[in-house]
C-alpha cells in the first residue's frame, strides 16, 4: 500500500512508504540518545580525572615512587662537543644514596642551561638508577678577544654568531682557530652579548676549508666581516688575513671554486717565490687580481 502525502506542487510527488515516517523518529530517538550517552561517559570520565588530581594525585605520586624507589646508581653523560664528566659533576648537588625519584631533574636542567656553551640539554631518569644528561653544545669557529678594564679575555663564536666562553677545548685546536674582526659587539643586560649577524657564510667558507682545503684553513689568522652583508649584494666580501697575503678577498658564494683557485695560485712557482703577498682578490668571477709587496 502507498500512501501520497499532502500535494504542495502538482508536478512534483513525494512517496513515503508505510511505516517509514515511524522509523525515522525511532532513528532519530537512538541517535540522540546515543550522544547523550557519549556526552555522560566524556562527562563521568573528565570528573573522575579532576577528582585524581585534586584529591589523590599526591597519594598516586607516593606510590609510584615507592615502586620506583632506587638509589642514584650512575649519571649517564652524552655530548657531541667537548665537556666532559668533570665538568658536569658540580651541577649535581644532591647526596650519595637519594633515591632517583627524589631528584629534581629540572632544576639540574635549568643549571646546565645557564653555561652559555651549551645550546640544548636534557635530563631523564632512567630506571631502575639512572639519570641521563644528553648536550648539544655550541661548536666554536673563531675566536674574538675581549677587553674587560684592562684585561683582554678569549671568547669564541659559532657559526650562528652566538659568543659565549668555550671550555674543555684542545690547545692545539684553539691556536689553528682564526679570530673575528671587523664586528663591534654589544653587551645585554644578561651579561652576555648579541650575535654577530650575517656569520652563515662565515662558518661555511671555513668548514669547507677546514675539511678540504687544509693547507689554506692553517693559513688563516684572522676574518674580517667588516664588508660582508646579510643580503647577497656585489660588495658582500669576506677579508681573510693568511700566511700568504695580507688580505685574501672572498665573493660571499661559490667558495669551493674560489678556494680551489686559491690552492692553484699558492701552488704556482712565481707567487711561492713571492710569499708572502700583499693581496690575493678572488671575488672577480673566474679571475683573480694578485698585488705583490713592494
Amino acid at each position: 500500500m502507498w500512501i501520497f502525502r499532502k500535494k504542495s506542487n502538482p508536478r512534483v510527488k513525494q512517496i513515503v512508504l508505510k511505516g517509514q515516517r515511524k522509523r525515522e523518529v525511532f532513528a532519530r530517538k537512538v541517535s540522540f540518545a546515543r550522544g547523550f550517552l557519549k556526552f555522560f561517559l566524556f562527562f563521568v570520565l573528565l570528573s573522575g580525572l579532576i577528582y585524581l588530581y585534586f584529591v589523590n594525585f599526591p597519594r598516586i605520586e607516593e606510590y609510584v615512587k615507592s615502586i620506583f624507589r632506587q638509589p642514584v646508581g650512575r649519571i649517564k653523560f652524552q655530548t657531541n662537543g667537548t665537556l666532559n664528566a668533570q665538568w658536569l659533576r658540580s651541577f649535581f648537588t644532591f647526596q650519595r644514596g637519594v633515591d632517583i625519584m627524589d631528584v629534581d631533574i629540572f632544576a639540574i636542567k635549568h643549571r646546565i642551561e645557564q653555561c652559555s656553551q651549551v645550546k640544548e640539554v636534557h635530563v631523564e631518569r632512567q630506571f631502575p638508577d639512572t639519570i641521563k644528561v644528553t648536550l648539544q653544545e655550541r661548536i666554536p669557529i673563531l675566536r674574538i678577544l675581549m677587553r674587560e678594564g684592562h684585561l683582554h679575555r678569549e671568547m669564541f663564536v659559532d657559526g650562528e654568531g652566538v659568543v659565549f666562553s668555550c671550555e674543555s677545548i684542545a690547545e692545539i685546536e684553539r691556536q689553528m682557530m682564526p679570530f673575528l674582526s671587523g664586528t663591534t659587539l654589544k653587551r645585554m643586560g644578561n651579561g652576555q652579548y648579541e650575535k654577530v649577524e650575517a656569520l652563515e657564510k662565515v662558518c661555511e667558507l671555513l668548514t669547507l676549508a677546514k675539511t678540504k682545503y687544509w693547507p689554506i684553513y692553517a693559513q688563516m689568522e684572522v676574518i674580517s666581516v667588516e664588508k660582508l652583508r646579510k643580503k647577497n649584494v656585489p660588495w658582500s666580501k669576506i677579508n681573510v688575513r693568511c700566511h700568504c697575503a695580507s688580505a685574501v678577498i672572498f665573493k660571499d658564494s661559490d667558495f669551493d671554486e674560489q678556494l680551489k683557485r686559491l690552492s692553484f695560485i699558492l701552488s704556482t712557482q712565481k707567487i711561492r717565490n713571492n710569499l708572502p703577498v700583499e693581496r690575493i682578490d678572488l671575488s672577480f668571477g673566474k679571475d683573480a687580481v694578485i698585488n705583490f709587496r713592494k
